[in-house]
């Protein structure tokens, strides 16, 4: 950034010799970037992307400086906080969480090599008395999320020194190893002592906890002038001291992703570069390859990672001489390997915040795994997405992983055990060959024979266990036969392919247009006074139009909602009302079909 702004890790980005244009963004205006006389690269801008069936859609839970948590020193509140910050990302289609466990050389989990973070009871190294981890992954994996566990490496100390205790901080066990720099303490990345030591912090929490993923940070050197010219003529040997930093942080990574991965194969090992790659090298326009040392785009062509969430914190176009969104987003996706890239977004800024749903579909236009928000106090409205995560979403399989599916579900089965009411249940998978089965599964529903599981619309529920049973309560009704379709997914978020498709009839709705004559007529049915279901009988095609009106004394007749319009063939039509979002008053239901206008009773709707 510009003028030594700063962003969330605390680094430095300028930019100055980098100059963006923007033309006003229309769908398919042209974003402009001009970098010393380059030739300009067009990027194009979507105006909305249909929602994937497979994305990432994560959010960081920071625990620094209790940012998002913890607000309170008390247990109790301290877990319903958490478990309520499950529920509602839940609600809002989220599947994966990054939780800091290791904010400053802290621990928010049983660690025996550091002391417990001093916010969750006031006083470093305190036992809080239960686990935050181990609860936010009871929790998480309850509600069908993941959860990475977020690292922070080699920044270990804010601006305060620390107290004595059991086990020591790491600044106290390797103070000869521990370099303050603009007014924190850092680990000094080129120690071989210091990469042992933090390989067995990981690895140790590897072992112990059933994380989904490790999730690094802070993976870096904090600048280029970085005090380690000492340490550099002990271990340098010779070589270039830019290429020695960065083999320094390339051979920690190496170490812990084949180290993790002999004991957890299905782990996932990540990170959150700086959102800028390479920079300038003899400028001061500066990217995590040349101002930090950060390889990240080489960790996932070596193979080293699985995913990468770079902090794209910016907006879409250029302001005050930023990089742009777009284009970077295009640059990580083009770079990845093979791999996954998780566009981090910085919604803590007011200016990102605002065009959330636009940096979605530009994420989603170039084809990007997903999505990661930084934080989670900056999105609990979620009305920022503007509907883009109003569909179910599955994680993305990881190939280089697991790359065989799961067997299909047996013997679908669909009863209707109370008014629109649909019991489901099946036969689990055998083993595949890889002696995987089903983990969790998908369902599907239609209201036409012609079910397809590559329609996302369709996906009305991602279940969050291995459960053979699920209970589908229909709110607005479409017709009088529902199909539904099940498929597994093991634990590499491997799909199988589709269960048979079962079917199962409406009763009421089957009852309601049996009551209509072979002509054009009109007929509600539901609870007294307030109807829920709108059937009617064509002779002939016609077009229709099928209007709820609001019939107020006072106010006349107003058209509130058009259920049907258009040319409909002839027989019988049957629409949900869908009166849940409907406020109380007196409403009619008016049919007009090509001459003839049939409108039944008024009825009052009840709060």
């Amino acid at each position: 950034m510009r003028n030594g702004r700063i962003n969330r890790n605390g680094i430095r980005i300028h930019v100055p010799s980098l100059t963006i244009f923007t033309i006003p963004r229309l769908v398919g205006s042209l974003l402009f970037l001009f970098a010393s006389g380059a030739q300009p690269i067009a990027v194009a801008q979507p105006q909305m992307v249909s929602p994937p069936k497979a994305e990432v859609r994560a959010v960081w839970i920071t625990t620094a400086s209790s940012l998002d948590w913890p607000q309170t020193t008390v247990k109790t509140e301290q877990q319903s906080s958490l478990r309520k910050m499950v529920n509602d990302l839940q609600a809002a289609h989220f599947n994966t969480i990054f939780f800091q466990v290791r904010a400053r050389g802290d621990s928010y989990y049983k660690s025996k090599y550091e002391p417990w973070a001093e916010n969750l009871t006031g006083t470093l190294g305190k036992d809080p008395g239960w686990d935050p981890l181990a609860f936010l992954l009871t929790e998480a994996h309850s509600a069908g999320m993941e959860v990475h566990a977020w690292f922070n490496v080699y920044k270990i100390l804010g601006p305060r020194p620390v107290a004595y205790t059991s086990p020591q901080h790491p600044s106290r066990v390797y103070p000869q190893w521990t370099v303050r720099y603009e007014g924190e303490s850092w680990f000094d990345p080129g120690s071989p002592e210091i990469r042992s030591y933090l390989l067995s912090v990981s690895l140790d929490l590897v072992r112990t906890y059933n994380i989904d993923g490790m999730h690094f940070d802070f993976i870096r050197y904090p600048g280029r002038d970085f005090p380690d010219m000492d340490t550099y003529r002990k271990y340098g040997n010779g070589r270039d001291r830019e290429d020695w930093r960065r083999a320094n942080i390339d051979r920690f990574v190496s170490e812990f992703y084949d180290s993790a991965t002999a004991i957890k194969p299905m782990l996932k090992v990540g990170s959150a570069p700086i959102g800028i790659y390479s920079g300038v090298k003899d400028g001061d326009a500066l990217g995590g390859y040349y101002g930090m040392y950060q390889d990240s785009q080489g960790w996932l062509r070596k193979k080293k990672h699985d995913y990468l969430a770079p902090q794209v914190y910016w907006n879409i176009g250029s302001t005050q001489g930023d990089p742009d969104f777009s284009l970077l987003t295009k640059q990580w996706q083009q770079a990845s390997a093979g791999r996954h890239i998780y566009v981090g977004i910085g919604a803590y800024k007011d200016a990102v915040l605002r065009e959330i749903p636009s940096e979605i579909d530009t994420t989603r236009f170039y084809e990007a795994a997903g999505q990661a928000y930084f934080r989670y106090g900056s999105i609990k409205n979620f009305a920022v997405f503007g509907g883009r995560y109003n569909t179910l979403a599955n994680i993305p399989p990881m190939p280089w992983k697991d790359s065989i599916p799961p067997l299909a579900p047996k013997a679908l089965a669909v009863t209707e055990i109370a008014p629109n009411v649909f019991h489901l249940e099946w036969i689990s998978p055998a083993p595949a060959k890889d002696g995987d089965t089903a983990l969790y599964y998908n369902i599907y529903r239609s209201n036409t024979p012609t079910l397809s599981t590559m329609d996302v619309r369709g996906l009305i529920a991602i279940t969050p266990n291995s459960d053979t049973h699920f209970i589908d309560t229909l709110k607005n009704l479409h017709g009088t036969r529902y199909y539904y379709a099940v498929t597994a997914f093991d634990k590499g978020n491997n799909e199988s392919s589709v269960s048979i498709v079962a079917s199962a009839v409406v009763r009421e709705m089957l009852a309601l247009g049996r009551k209509l004559s072979p002509i054009t007529n009109l007929s509600v049915s539901g609870e007294r006074g307030n109807p829920d279901l709108v059937a009617y009988c064509l002779a002939q095609r016609m077009d229709v139009e099928l209007e709820l009106v609001r019939d107020d004394d006072a106010g006349g007749q107003k058209v509130v909602a058009t259920l049907a319009r258009g040319e409909q063939a002839s027989g019988t039509h049957i629409v949900g009302l869908g009166k849940a979002q409907l406020s109380p008053g007196k409403y009619l239901i008016r049919l007009r079909a090509g001459e003839t206008t049939i409108s039944e009773e008024p009825f009052e709707m009840r709060p």
